[in-house]
Order: structure tokens, then sequence, then C-alpha cells
């Protein structure tokens, strides 16, 4: 029993808590990169081929691609400031309720260093609050705010790359805070099995530290499901009422979309905790 605790120990104590990444996903740096660039080129692609001003034309000319290219080049006309004075306030105001509202606490999985994190579970809580206060700024205001987040969307999607890419050169470069290798009396960071390849593009492309914290602010667990899934849920609602004002009724392919999405937004905060 002894030598079989000591043995654990010493294996423990051998093995580094920040082993070297060696197996990389997503075909590694060059998979990284394209996923990055696809993602962006793909949201550009289907605005500006097939959008309200211009219509839609498929299959796409050659004419059509240079109206495209030419439209993602002039980013005067889609970057917005107040878009993304917005779309900050947002993230900042589920921030907020991530830390007042109440819920219950549950710890995670145990980690390698033995320790076991807490996490609050009140996203559907947050969700509910934010759907009464659009109904209170409807009841207020109308329909004009809701209007205006649906004819400003790829502003506000623009801010949300702007806003994102912030956000996680952040995360990266806050990764390096403490050093990565176990010292005796010094603070540690924890990185993720998969992001300490030590290339910089691949490590911030999947993510290097594993859970990146500010106090209690588990920045991956946020983001999830929080600014993203309730956001879509507030494009969806903002669309319906555009369409209704426009022309005075909702589409049955409308309902087809949105609803289906909006149960899937709920059922995802609805098992936060699973």
């Amino acid at each position: 029993m002894v030598t079989a605790t000591t043995t654990t120990a010493d294996s423990r104590k051998a093995s580094p808590l920040n082993p070297r990444t060696t197996h990389r996903e997503f075909f590694g740096f060059p998979g990284s990169v394209a996923v990055m660039a696809t993602t962006v080129t793909v949201l550009y692609t289907w605005y500006f081929s097939c959008n309200e001003r211009d219509g839609c034309e498929l299959p796409l000319t050659a004419a059509r691609w240079q109206h495209i290219l030419s439209g993602a080049m002039n980013y005067q006309a889609y970057f917005s400031p107040q878009a993304l004075k917005y779309y900050t306030l947002w993230w900042l105001w589920l921030a907020a309720l991530y830390f007042i509202l109440p819920g219950s606490r549950i710890q995670g999985v145990t980690l390698r260093n033995g320790q076991r994190l807490t996490y609050p579970i009140n996203g559907l809580t947050s969700f509910l609050v934010t759907a009464l206060t659009a109904v209170a700024v409807y009841a207020k205001t109308g329909t004009a705010p809701f209007l205006w987040i649906a004819e400003h969307f790829f502003e506000l999607a623009f801010s949300g790359l702007i806003f994102s890419t912030l956000l996680a050169l952040f995360v990266y470069v806050y990764s390096f805070r403490h050093s990565s290798v176990e010292r005796e009396g010094k603070s540690v960071v924890m990185l993720a099995l998969a992001g300490n390849s030590g290339n910089p593009v691949y490590d911030f492309f999947i993510g290097r530290e594993l859970n990146p914290r500010i106090g209690s602010l588990d920045i991956k667990y946020f983001c999830e499901l929080r600014p993203g899934i309730m956001g879509w849920v507030l494009l969806n609602v903002s669309f319906v009422i555009k369409q209704y004002v426009e022309s005075g009724r909702i589409l049955s392919s409308m309902w087809l979309a949105i609803v289906p999405q909006i149960c899937y937004c709920v059922d995802t905060l609805l098992f936060e905790d699973k």
C-alpha cells in the first residue's frame, strides 16, 4: 500500500503540469489560419452577395465577386463606433448579471493540479432578466431600438468580430502573466493540453490557457453561452419586429427560422450545468 502510494506521488511529480502539445488539431498551423480566415470570409461573402440593398445573384458572376471584394474593402461602410459601443455595453451588461444574479454554484472537474473551479449557474436567469428588460424597453420606446438592431446587424457583427478578436488577444497575452513551468514558490498558469505547442498562431487559435479568469469571471465559460446565444435571440426578435413593421405580418418562413433557433438557445441555457 505504501509502495503504491509513493509510486503514484512520484509519477505525479515527474509528470509536468503543462506537457508540450504533440498532437495538433485542425492540421496545425495551416488549418488554424484557414479556419480563422474562412469564417470571416464566409460572413462577408454572404452579406455582400445577398442583401436588401443589392439583392441576390446566384451563381456569383465575376462582376459580383468584384462587387463583394470592393464592398468588403470599404470598411467605413460597415464599421460603426456606435455599434461597437452598443456591443461592448451588451457584453458588460451580461457580465454584470453574471456576478449579481443569484443561482446555484457548482464545481467543475478536478484539474491536473488537483483543484476544482467554481461556476455560477445563472445563465437562464440572466436571459429572463434581459428578456424582461427588452420588454420594458419596448413598452417605453416602441420599436425604434429593435429596428436599429435589425438594420445595423452587419455593423454589430463586425463589432463582435473586433471585440472578440481583441478579447482573444488579451486572453492569449494574459496567459503569460505567470510561468507555465512549475517552480517552488512561484505561481503557475495551467495551459490547455492542446494549446501548448509553442506556435503562437496555433496556440492563439486553440486557446493557450485552460481556464482564463479575471477574478471569478471565467472568460471561456462566460463567452460560450451568454453574449452570443442571448444576442442571437435578440437579433431574431428584432428581425421579427422589422418584418412586422414593414409588411404588417410575420411570414411562416420567419417563424420556421426563428422558433427552432430560440428553442435551441433556451435549451442551452436551461441545461447550462450539464
